[in-house]
């Protein structure tokens, strides 16, 4: 009897040990967006005619494709610049804090302004707002109102998302090196532009000079975005130059993952793009697996734990 005990002992352990072991290291995905067309702003860059984006991307669409791929946190990123999306996004995804861990809004319009810190302090009240994102430009240079308006959010613990464009990678670089108390996390691999050839030269030097900011993080976002042609290609070998030149910048302790979804779409589904990204990290190791998908997140967002 007590042999028979210990072989089920044994056996239940064995069951255990193979179960952890299969199971895929946790997601959260760090630029997810969602939106209704009906909103009085609306979403130019969206054409009537895409039969893929054309269409309301809520909650519950997301909670099924996060199902789906394992995906177990997710940070919003407003997919537009209109100030009332910001409470918005924050009311539509409260019935599920557990899924949406946060918000990185949008306050392109006002930073640099008088109207800046009284809609930053009322929405930073909510502990999913974790910053904002930078993604137009409405002034000319580098302010002493923006700087103020940027000191302003890292004395309040909040990040800022640059989708590089607006503001150039010098200029960030730049602002990382005047707020050095300041999260900066720089969209899409410093928005570069893939087409099969080699890196642009200019663009590389931009992007190493920006990763010397020490507060200067980079997400691992928008593969298949990347690409002027679309779809875009779905084999490793295109994506492996840039993230070959990003873990050489950043190290393994400043990158972030990224689905962009739902715009991802316009290649291939979720399960696709996140497959792509695991055969390149994976590689790595367990450790720098656990740093991309997760990890650097919880660190970079100050994300709150889950009550």
């Amino acid at each position: 009897m007590k042999l028979l005990l210990k072989m089920c002992r044994a056996l239940i352990v064995g069951l255990f040990v193979g179960a952890a072991s299969a199971v895929e290291p946790q997601v959260i995905d760090c630029h997810v967006h969602l939106w209704d067309l009906s909103r009085p702003a609306g979403l130019s860059w969206i054409k009537k005619d895409d039969s893929v984006l054309y269409r309301n991307m809520l909650p519950a669409d997301f909670e099924k494709v996060a199902k789906a791929n394992g995906v177990t946190g997710v940070v919003l990123v407003q997919a537009g610049q209109s100030l009332p999306d910001n409470q918005w996004n924050l009311d539509i995804t409260a019935h599920n804090p557990q899924l949406f861990r946060g918000l990185v809004g949008n306050l392109s319009e006002v930073i640099g302004t008088d109207a800046f810190a009284p809609l930053f302090d009322k929405l930073s009240k909510d502990p999913r707002y974790l910053g904002y994102r930078i993604s137009g430009r409405y002034q000319e240079g580098l302010s002493d109102a923006l700087y103020r308006d940027l000191k302003r959010t890292a004395a309040a613990g909040k990040s800022v998302d640059f989708l590089a464009g607006g503001f150039s990678l010098s200029e960030i670089a730049t602002i990382a090196k005047q707020v050095p108390d300041l999260r900066i996390i720089v969209n899409h691999f410093g928005s570069v532009r893939l087409n099969g050839q080699a890196l642009d030269a200019a663009w590389v030097k931009d992007f190493r000079a920006v990763a010397q900011q020490p507060n200067v993080y980079c997400k691992v976002s928008a593969l298949y975005g990347r690409f002027e042609k679309q779809p875009a290609p779905k084999e490793l070998s295109a994506y492996e130059p840039v993230l070959d030149l990003a873990f050489e910048c950043f190290g393994e302790d400043r990158l972030v993952y990224g689905s962009d979804w739902p715009v991802t779409e316009a290649t291939g589904d979720y399960a696709s793009v996140l497959a792509l990204t695991r055969a390149y990290v994976d590689k790595k190791g367990k450790d720098v697996s656990e740093k991309l998908f997760y990890r650097n997140a919880e660190k970079f967002y100050a994300i709150p734990a889950v009550k």
